[in-house]
């Protein structure tokens, strides 16, 4: 092979790997483009091999071509196994031309030796421009595969954002779903608790008789199981708007204990079931009224699934004593493997498929998992079917105590001091609201006073006696709210007036505003029970200690001069 023909197998070689060049851009699968660049490494080392022996082996300038192997398959492949094949076929040829001197082999010199100098310039122009092409093909590769990921992410970025607008908008829809159907439920629960008092007053015997006993029980259920899952759709709605809003801090986790002993206390035993509830001495770092709610969902499903045997509730502690596990085992139905994760996503239940809203809407495990979440609190679930369930929440343990740590008051619905005669005033824009519970404060004993607005009860305030309590629902219109009535109230009338607030929208803000009023915070729907012993309390707090008044410090200077 003579000098110049050398040089036209190097042109040939040049325009074969710009036609590939060409042809690239048309790839679409890695297949076809890893076949390319195979054929494309593999014609171009087989020339540059040939060239080699006849232009001199290991002594031919052209040598240095064959490091293009490796080169161009790291830049068209990365660095993979035909990188690796093509790094071991160009150390083995190199070390072959080494040694063929060695056993007798003597490769041709086939180019004049007087274009010498001339022939290693165009093989170092050839050397170079090889190098810019296959930088070109890595380039183009390059870009295109970027392209290509940022084609990608971006359909991504627009999905997510439709998801969290979609997440958005179904939060608040429950959200306002959950407000706005409280209204309504809140006037039928105070209806239904003053048409169950006005038939216990009745007859047993006409009431058994005419069958309207069984009317207002079904009707007590039914409403009752409406205002659960308000509760429910509430306490959802508020983990999904509020995901950052909770504060820890330490929390007795056997004052959670009891409250569980008392609520299913009654359900257990009408089950047949054997509910045990370990006492315990440990302390967490824990949002109590999501702990609690934690507990009462993991515990309600227990009770639900269980058709016999036993529920238990205990706390341990792990780590050395630094966390806590709260753990609600029962010897239930069990829940097969491939459920596991499955059981968390919303409005699932495992014997449900039929979707009975008697058995709840299946968020009761969602809630529980997406609160542990928020608090830090890993759970773990164990369970096989036929076998029983176990669910453990663990949560950081402390052994600080707030300074009124005692043993949280249980309400006293025992008190001696009763509501009757008590002077209320209730403010209610919610007409149909405020009619049922003024009634139901009336059937008490009380006398209620209700007012629509907040100039109506100035009024009132400018020319009345102080009552003994006032009930406000916190929106009142006019851009008003219970809080600033409230206060505006005290101020005119020159008395602490016991007071609350009952809204069907409990934001953080709300609770906050109210905690620095000093006011407690009931949602709707109201339980009458609640409000009952919150008025007992209320009124025998007043009782025990009244303030001395204006004319009473008067009489007594009188008297005294």
């Amino acid at each position: 092979m003579g000098f110049f023909p050398g040089i036209l197998l190097m042109v040939g070689n040049g325009a074969l790997l710009m036609v590939n060049q060409l042809w690239l851009p048309r790839l679409r699968t890695q297949i076809h483009y890893n076949r390319l660049a195979m054929a494309q490494t593999a014609i171009c080392f087989a020339a540059v091999v040939g060239v080699t022996y006849f232009s001199g082996g290991v002594q031919s300038p052209v040598i240095v071509w064959i490091a293009l192997a490796p080169i161009a398959a790291t830049l068209l492949f990365g660095f993979t196994a035909k990188t690796i094949f093509w790094l071991t076929m160009t150390l083995a040829t190199v070390a072959a031309f080494g040694w063929m001197p060695s056993v007798g082999v003597h490769p041709p010199v086939q180019y004049n030796a007087e274009l010498t100098h001339l022939f290693f310039s165009n093989s170092l122009f050839g050397f170079v421009l090889l190098l810019f092409v296959l930088t070109q093909i890595f380039e183009s590769t390059k870009n295109q595969a970027l392209q290509e990921s940022e084609f990608r992410n971006r359909e991504l970025r627009v999905a997510n954002d439709r998801v969290e607008a979609a997440y958005v908008a179904k939060s608040r829809f429950l959200a306002a779903a959950s407000h706005d159907l409280r209204q309504p439920a809140h006037a039928l629960g105070m209806f239904v608790a003053r048409l169950s008092q006005i038939h216990a007053e009745r007859n047993p015997e006409t009431l058994e008789r005419d069958g309207s006993a069984a009317l207002v029980q079904g009707v007590t259920a039914s409403a009752t199981a409406l205002q659960e899952l308000l509760d429910v759709l509430f306490d959802y709605s508020r983990l999904e708007s509020n995901p950052s809003g909770n504060t820890l801090r330490p929390v007795n986790v056997n004052d959670i204990f009891e409250q569980l002993r008392l609520l299913f206390a009654n359900t257990a035993a009408s089950k047949g079931l054997h509910l045990r509830i370990r006492p315990t001495s440990m302390w967490v770092m824990s949002d109590p009224v999501l702990l609690q709610r934690i507990l009462l969902n993991l515990v309600s499903n227990a009770l639900e699934y269980t058709p016999r045997g036993t529920v238990l509730v205990t706390c341990r502690p792990s780590a050395r004593g630094s966390q806590a596990c709260i753990q609600v085992w029962d010897s239930g139905i069990g829940i097969e493997e491939s459920l596991h994760q499955t059981v968390f996503e919303e409005f699932f239940q495992v014997e449900n498929p039929e979707r009975d809203r008697a058995k709840g809407l299946g968020l009761g495990l969602s809630m529980v998992d997406r609160s542990c979440r928020l608090l830090g609190h890993p759970l773990v679930l164990r369970s096989q079917l036929g076998c029983g369930t176990r669910f453990t929440v663990t949560a950081t343990a402390t052994p600080l105590r707030p300074a009124n740590s005692g043993s949280a008051a249980t309400e006293d619905l025992s008190a001696t001091a009763d509501v009757q005669g008590a002077s209320i005033w209730l403010i209610e824009d919610n007409i149909l609201g405020g009619q049922a519970l003024q009634g139901l404060l009336q059937s008490w004993g009380c006398r209620a006073s209700l007012f629509d607005s907040a100039e109506q009860v100035h009024r009132a305030a400018q020319v009345g006696e102080p009552p003994d309590f006032i009930i406000s629902d916190f929106r009142l219109p006019r851009n008003q709210n219970g809080i600033n009535v409230i206060v505006a109230l005290r101020n005119i009338m020159q008395r602490d007036i016991p007071a609350c607030l009952i809204t069907g929208d409990l934001e953080e803000d709300v609770k906050h505003q109210a905690h620095q009023a000093g006011l407690v915070l009931l949602k709707k729907p109201l339980q009458p029970a609640k409000l009952r012993s919150l008025l007992r309390r209320s009124l025998k707090a007043t009782t025990l200690h009244v303030p001395a008044t204006h004319g009473d410090s008067t009489n007594q200077s009188m008297s005294q001069q």
